[in-house]
């Protein structure tokens, strides 16, 4: 693409007299034949996001916001960017299609131009407003900025109006501004308001009340941007020119120049670089742009390089560096590589390195020959590929090594300097080197062993152990201090100097795994490996507390950097993750505190540097150059950066909470959320702005009332929570930056799960309550029921008892007395001295005692006492005469109202307690019994107790005494009724007397009341 200087530019240079102008002018002809220059990507880092991507369509609009968000204006709608996820905002009132020309940040605020008409704003989480006040701007409005005293510019087709004070104003002829309609308006870093109108460019200065015009015919201004050095430039849209003009105390100079493809916009970087977007021919970049002249080494990028459209719209550079590019399908990012890659061949990859003192880089790839970096230029050298192991000696000098033998620097050429030792493999590869104070060269070969090269001849030395893996080390060091520093697999550390040896184990808290870096600073020796940091000082070995995320695994290189005063340095560390840096003031507090953990930067995520046990890596993959850059050899080949000229230390992200979906439905966060019962699942997306690292930020959460500690969600930006239980919660996150610093503060909201009124603690208590009396009523009625069966047989088995005793006494009794009366009679018929009289009158004898003994059975078969007070008089009596018989006192009470109980119940108690009684007085040999009638409302109770010699335990079981019937028959008779019967020691622990306790429900054992139900 040319860009030629237009014979317009050239007659109106001429006309002007400017002097400014010639030269610029005259520069570009040789524009015209050069053209522009393809762009080197190596020193930019670019992506880009098109629709299919996901990403917006046609972008015109951009600009940061103060919280850090991105914001585009897209060909229908206004999108909000966190560096991963577009969220379109919702339309304006009318649902409209939001076609936005034009965005300024103001504060919290965002301005918005609308290609429809008028000015909106927007604010965090409300939607957009249009500005509706007297003299607001109703046409298509094409630029807004903010002067230093906040007020408000937009430049419109129908004007350029100033808001301040809440307040629009339109700025007509009687301010200076001539024009009907403006283009473009800008405020420079003096505070100098520029606008451009239909015909003419003005400006106002910082305290002034009126526009000057600043001599320059322009046509559809699109973009006003100013340089470093204060000059200010501006594009036409249509005509392809380009404006520079220069402010000064005398007046303004001009000039001008005419591109191929009219110039959309331009801005300037970070860096000062000019960036100019163009209509159908891409991106241009000037590294220096000191004039119009400095256009004829524009570099172009298009979309056969990777934009995503070449019709370029807008063009924004943020605060982190980034440069922004609004194209015609998409969206682009460019931003400096901080890690610049080094000009080695392609495919120079498994790179050994060794850094001399004169800032040259020597570089041996696992395939190709050896190479010297110097000045920028890379060249080869005389040595055999591969190239296995490098090193920098402490005279200066450089080592290389590989299977082709040992090669040693001369000036800036290798020199073969030794073969490999008698039995090491044809293709052995060499693991690493050192020398000694002496000038001895210490060499490890895989699997083969340790030598040293001294005097023309080789010595194998001593293994690290009779492990076949510590057969040689992988890293080696020689210290300032004249020890060599050997590591190997499996947590094993040697150092040797002269004779001595000295040895480190996991026994001795080596726990990094194999030893893959080393490293020796102010008398501390520093130890990486697969597991983590260790150090060693004063023969004193000790842990380096790192995050355990992982990132801190297989470190495959140590540098330290000294720093700039002091005898402190920072650490670079090399990893399969990247490259970090611990800083000195980390590293000072964590030898003070061995539990800090060290806080870190990382640069770049390199994956790729596996620790592949079939694959010799060189170690170590990291040196520092006599000029003080560092060098890393990556996966996808060697780079460096200066750490004298690091970008700041990025602040910690602030997390924001987006969006709440309740079962699928998203919900409000602007009032207090309650949500309804039995609320199946809750999704909270958050986010946090990052532009120029988003995907390597990291979030944590937890919820207040649920999780019991925070919850590492790595880069996931959702959290779901699904059946929580009824209750007050609160969300809370936090994002975390890719060195892992936290945000300055935590976003979160608060949230209530409401309580179904069939699980209220109340109305379950009244469920329980009710189902309580449910049961209660059902137990009752089922125990009434079973008492009233119970009862029914016991009354029906006291009727049939009575009328077998009615039986007995009408028919047996009568019948046998009626014949012993007739037997009676003939008896005393007979002589009084005949043998068969005194025969009759025992056989009369006899059915006397039979008479009697069957009016016995009839009387217990109709029953004891009749009621309760024949049940006291019986039982008082029967104790009273069993007590004059035995000479032993006796005792009788009751408590409680008497009730009367059931015939049945009655005539049982009774003869249960005369056994009891009988078997006190007759067997307990006691000096007082008691009998204890209680009538409870629940139960009737009858004890019997004596204080007497007591029972034995042996007889307590069922069967009772052998050839005894007492007790067996006492339980019978309350098993009969549905009584439980107690049999034990009088003072309830088998000792001291004996107690029988007849113990029947109140239901089963009185007489129902008249009326009761």
């Amino acid at each position: 693409m040319s860009l030629p200087l237009s014979r317009h530019a050239c007659r109106h240079a001429l006309r002007t007299g400017s002097r400014l102008l010639a030269a610029p002018a005259i520069a570009l002809l040789l524009f015209v034949a050069a053209g522009a220059q393809a762009m080197t990507p190596d020193r930019l880092d670019h992506r880009r996001w098109l629709a299919s991507d996901g990403g917006p369509g046609q972008v015109g609009a951009i600009v940061q916001a103060a919280d850090g968000y991105l914001w585009l204006g897209t060909n229908d709608s206004l999108v909000r960017f966190d560096g991963m996820r577009f969220r379109p905002h919702s339309p304006d009132a009318r649902g409209a299609p939001l076609i936005v020309s034009s965005l300024l940040a103001q504060g919290d605020a965002l301005w918005v131009g609308l290609r429809s008409g008028g000015v909106a704003q927007v604010r965090a989480g409300m939607p957009l407003v249009r500005e509706a006040a007297p003299g607001a701007p109703a046409g298509v409005v094409f630029g807004l900025a903010q002067d230093r005293r906040q007020a408000l510019w937009a430049a419109a087709d129908d004007g350029l109006a100033r808001r301040a004070d809440g307040a629009w104003r339109r700025v007509g002829p009687g301010d200076g501004f001539g024009d009907g309609g403006a283009r473009a308006v800008f405020v420079d870093r003096d505070g100098v308001l520029w606008a451009a109108g239909e015909r003419r460019l003005y400006y106002l200065r910082h305290g002034e009340r009126r526009f000057l015009d600043a001599g320059l015919a322009v046509d559809g201004v699109g973009q006003i941007a100013q340089a470093p050095d204060g000059a200010i430039w501006l594009t036409e849209r249509h005509s392809g020119k380009v404006h520079r003009v220069v402010l000064g105390g005398q007046g303004v100079a001009r000039d001008t120049a005419r591109l191929d493809a009219p110039a959309t916009g331009l801005v300037f970087d970070a860096a000062g670089e000019l960036w100019l977007g163009t209509r159908g021919n891409g991106l241009l970049r000037v590294a220096r742009p000191d004039g119009l002249a400095a256009l004829a080494g524009a570099a172009s990028l298009t979309a056969r390089q990777g934009l995503s459209s070449d019709f370029v719209w807008k063009l924004h550079a943020d605060r982190e560096g980034n440069l922004w590019v609004g194209t015609n399908t998409g969206l682009d990012r460019f931003r400096p590589r901080l890690l610049a890659p080094a000009p080695f061949p392609a495919g120079a990859l498994n790179v050994a390195l060794a850094a001399a003192d004169d800032g040259s880089l020597w570089a041996g790839p696992g395939s190709g020959a050896a190479l010297r970096l110097h000045a920028g230029r890379a060249r080869a050298l005389a040595m055999p590929a591969p190239v296995n192991s490098a090193m920098r000696d402490a005279d200066g000098g450089i080592w290389m090594a590989g299977p082709a033998g040992i090669w040693r620097s001369r000036g800036e050429q290798l020199a073969f300097f030794a073969g490999l030792p008698p039995g090491a493999g044809a293709q052995a590869p060499v693991r690493a080197m050192a020398r000694d104070l002496e000038g001895g060269l210490w060499v490890s070969i895989d699997k083969s062993g340790l030598f040293r090269h001294a005097a023309g001849r080789w010595e194998r030395m001593a293994a690290g152990s009779a492990r076949d893996s510590q057969r040689m080390p992988v890293s080696a060091l020689a210290a300032s201090d004249g020890w060599l520093w050997f590591g190997y697999r499996d947590g094993l550390l040697e150092a040797r100097r002269g004779g001595a040896t000295r040895r480190w184990t996991q026994a001795d808290g080596l726990e990094v795994g194999h030893v893959t870096a080393l490293a020796h600073h102010a008398g501390r020796t520093w130890i990486g490996g697969q597991h983590g940091l260790a150090y060693l000082e004063a023969g004193r070995l000790r842990r380096l507390a790192l995050p355990d995320d992982g990132v801190f695994d297989n470190i495959y290189a140590i540098v330290a950097v000294p720093r700039p005063s002091g005898p402190d340095a920072d650490l670079w560390l090399h990893t399969r993750a990247g490259i970090f840096q611990l800083g000195a003031a980390e590293l000072r507090r964590a030898l003070a505190s061995p539990g800090h953990r060290v806080g870190y930067r990382s640069f770049d995520a390199l994956g790729g540097l596996a620790n592949d046990p079939h694959q010799v890596l060189p170690l170590p993959t990291a040196v520092r150059g006599g000029d003080g850059r560092l060098w890393f050899s990556t996966s996808g080949g060697v780079v460096s950066l200066d750490p004298a000229r690091l970008p700041p230390p990025e602040p910690g992200p602030v997390a924001e909470i987006e969006t709440v979906s309740v079962d699928g439905a998203r919900v409000s966060l602007a009032a207090p959320l309650s949500l309804r019962p039995e609320t199946q699942r809750i999704a909270i997306d958050y986010t946090a702005p990052s532009l120029a690292a988003p995907e390597r930020l990291g979030f944590r959460y937890r919820l207040d009332g649920f999780d019991n500690e925070w919850i590492d969600a790595g880069r996931a930006r959702q959290a779901i929570y699904t059946g929580l239980a009824p209750g007050a919660y609160r969300f809370r996150v936090i994002a975390l930056n890719k060195d892992g610093v936290a945000g300055a503060r935590e976003a979160g909201f608060a949230f209530r799960v409401e309580q179904a009124f069939y699980r209220h603690p109340l109305f379950l208590s009244g469920v329980g309550l009710l189902l309580l009396a449910a049961l209660w009523l059902s137990y009752r009625a089922t125990a009434r029921r079973a008492a009233e069966r119970v009862r029914d047989r016991l009354q029906e088995r006291h009727r049939e008892r009575e009328r077998i005793a009615r039986e007995l006494h009408d028919t047996l009794l009568q019948g046998v007395q009626g014949l012993v009366l007739r037997f009676q009679a003939a008896a005393d018929m007979l002589p009084a001295d005949a043998p068969a009289r005194a025969h009759m009158e025992q056989a009369l004898l006899r059915a006397d005692g039979v008479l009697v003994e069957g009016r016995d059975r009839v009387r217990e078969l109709r029953g004891g006492p009749h009621d309760t007070r024949e049940l006291h008089e019986a039982l008082a009596a029967a104790g009273e005469e069993l007590a004059s018989q035995w000479d032993c006192g006796f005792a009788f009470a009751t408590s409680g109202s008497a009730r009367r109980l059931q015939p049945v119940i009655l005539d049982e108690v009774y003869r249960i307690g005369l056994e009891a009684l009988r078997n006190a007085f007759a067997h307990a040999r006691a000096a007082q019994v008691r009998v204890d009638l209680a009538y409870r409302r629940a139960a009737f109770v009858l004890t019997v107790s004596d204080d007497g010699c007591g029972i034995d335990p042996a007889w307590l079981n069922e069967c009772g005494r052998p050839d005894h019937w007492g007790l067996r028959g006492m339980r019978e008779r309350a098993e009969r009724i549905g009584a439980r019967l107690e049999i034990g020691g009088a003072d309830r622990a088998g000792a001291g007397g004996t107690r029988v306790v007849l113990t029947l429900p109140g239901r089963m054992a009185y007489r129902r009341r008249r009326g009761a139900p």
